[in-house]
C-alpha cells in the first residue's frame, strides 16, 4: 500500500498546486532541516564499536541540514519578492519584515555572547576571547567572512551564525536584482551563481584553503540559495509546478549520482572530502530543490503531504530559528554540567544508547528554550509586521 502511495505522489499533480501563502509542508521541510542540524551537533560517538561507527556517520551527515535551509530560504524569499515586485513600498516592506524576523533574537544572542558573557568569570568563558578585535564582524552579519578568513570556528556560541550571515547578505542584494530584472533574466543570474559557487570552491581548494573557509565563504556557498531562487522562479513561469516537477526528475537523478560519486571518491565528511566540497554542495542543492518541489506538488492527504505536514516536523519548523541560535549553548550546558560524553550509558560496548539519551535530552531542552523565546520575545516583534503588509500576488510573466 505504501509503495503504491509513494508512486502516486511522484506523478504530475492533476491540478496546479498552491505555491503562495502559508504552506504547512514547507514548515515540515524546515523542521527536517533543523532536526538534521540538531543531530549533527549533538553527536559525540567515537571509538571502534561498529554500531557507534556507523551511527556516528549517519548523525554526522546532518551537516547537510544547512544546505536544505539555504535552498528553502532561496525558494521562499524569492517567491515573496517576485510576488511583491509590482506592489507599493516593495523594498521597504520586505526589509522591514526581515528585520523584525531576524534582528531581535539575533542581536539578543550577540549581546549576550559579546557583552554579558565577557564579564562572567568561568574557565569556559576564556574561549570566547578568541574573537577579540573581530567582534564587529558578528554585529554586522559578516561573521562568515571572518571565519573564512581565519579558517577557524572561534566562538562556541556565535560561530553557528555563519550560515545566517550568508542568508542576510543574500537578503540585502537579491531584492534589488528582483526589482531590476525580469523572471527569465533572474533565472539566468541564479544559474550563474551556481556556476560561480562551484568555480570559487574549486579555486579555493586548488590554492590551499581549508574546508572551513570553503564552506563559510559567501561566494562558495551561494549555490544553495540560487537553486532555491531558481525553483521559485520556475514554478511561477509557464507550466508552474507541473512543468517544474517534470524537469526536476532528471536534475534530482543527476544530483544523486554526483553526490554518490563525491562520497565514493572522498568520503561523506566535508572536513576531509575535497570532492564533496567541490560538487557535493551543488548536488545537495539539486536534491533538496527536488524535495521542495515534491513537497508542494504532493496532493492533500498523500503520503508525502502527510509526512511534511505532520505536527512534529511543523513544530520544529516554526521554532527552527530560535532552535538554531540556542541549541549549541543548551547542548554545552547539559554536556558540561549533567551528562558529559564520558558518562554515556554503554550497552554491549556501544555508547549509542547514551548518545540517544543525551541527544533527546538536549533537543527537548532546546525546544523548551525556543518555545519560551517565541512566546516571550519573538512574536511580540513579529506582531509589528502588520505595519508592513505583505504584497498582493503577482501574476507570472
Amino acid at each position: 500500500m505504501s509503495t503504491i502511495q509513494v508512486e502516486s505522489d511522484l506523478r504530475l499533480p492533476l491540478t496546479e498546486p498552491k505555491i503562495r501563502g502559508h504552506l504547512p509542508v514547507l514548515d515540515g521541510i524546515r523542521g527536517l532541516a533543523i532536526l538534521l542540524v540538531l543531530f549533527y551537533h549533538m553527536d559525540y560517538l567515537e571509538g571502534p564499536n561498529p554500531v557507534d561507527f556507523w551511527a556516528a556517520k549517519f548523525f554526522h551527515f546532518g551537516w547537510c541540514g544547512v544546505d536544505l535551509f539555504f535552498v528553502l530560504s532561496g525558494f521562499l524569499i524569492t517567491g515573496i519578492l517576485y510576488d511583491a515586485k509590482s506592489s507599493a513600498h516593495f523594498l521597504r516592506n520586505f526589509y522591514a519584515r526581515r528585520v523584525l524576523r531576524i534582528f531581535p533574537l539575533y542581536y539578543a544572542v550577540v549581546f549576550f555572547s559579546l557583552v554579558i558573557l565577557t564579564h562572567i568569570h568561568h574557565p569556559k568563558a576564556q574561549n570566547f576571547g578568541r574573537i577579540t578585535g573581530d567582534e564587529w564582524w558578528y554585529w554586522l552579519h559578516l561573521s562568515n567572512l571572518s571565519i573564512a578568513r581565519c579558517g577557524l570556528f572561534r566562538h562556541a556560541i556565535l560561530d553557528v551564525c555563519w550560515s545566517l550571515s550568508i542568508e542576510e547578505q543574500f537578503y540585502f542584494l537579491w531584492p534589488l536584482l528582483v526589482l531590476l530584472f525580469s523572471r527569465r533574466t533572474l533565472m539566468g543570474i541564479a544559474s550563474s551563481f551556481i556556476v560561480v559557487a562551484i568555480a570559487v570552491r574549486v579555486y579555493m581548494l586548488m590554492t590551499g584553503w581549508g574546508w572551513i573557509s570553503v564552506s563559510a565563504f559567501t561566494l562558495s556557498r551561494c549555490d544553495g540559495l540560487a537553486a532555491g531562487a531558481l525553483l521559485a522562479l520556475a514554478v511561477r513561469g509557464p507550466g508552474g509546478v507541473r512543468r517544474s516537477l517534470a524537469f526536476m526528475k532528471p536534475i534530482c537523478i543527476a544530483s544523486i549520482i554526483a553526490l554518490a560519486v563525491a562520497i565514493a571518491w572522498g568520503g561523506s565528511s566535508q572536513e576531509t572530502s575535497k570532492p564533496l566540497l567541490a560538487i557535493g554542495y551543488t548536488a545537495l542543492a539539486g536534491i533538496f530543490a527536488a524535495v521542495i518541489t515534491l513537497g508542494i506538488a504532493a496532493p492533500q492527504g498523500s503520503l508525502l503531504n502527510r509526512f511534511f505536514s505532520c505536527s512534529l516536523l511543523t513544530i520544529f519548523g516554526r521554532l527552527s530559528y530560535a532552535l538554531y541560535l540556542c541549541h549549541i549553548s543548551v547542548r554545552a550546558a547539559i554536556r558540561d554540567t549533567v551528562y558529559g560524553p564520558n558518562k554515556f550509558i554503554t550497552i554491549a560496548g556501544s555508547k549509542l544508547p547514551g548518545q540517544m539519551l543525551f541527544s533527546l535530552t538536549s533537543i527537548v531542552a532546546s525546544v523548551l528554550v525556543a518555545w519560551l523565546s517565541w512566546h516571550l520575545f519573538e512574536k511580540h516583534f513579529l506582531s509589528l509586521k502588520r505595519f508592513f503588509p505583505a504584497a498582493k500576488t503577482k501574476t507570472a510573466e
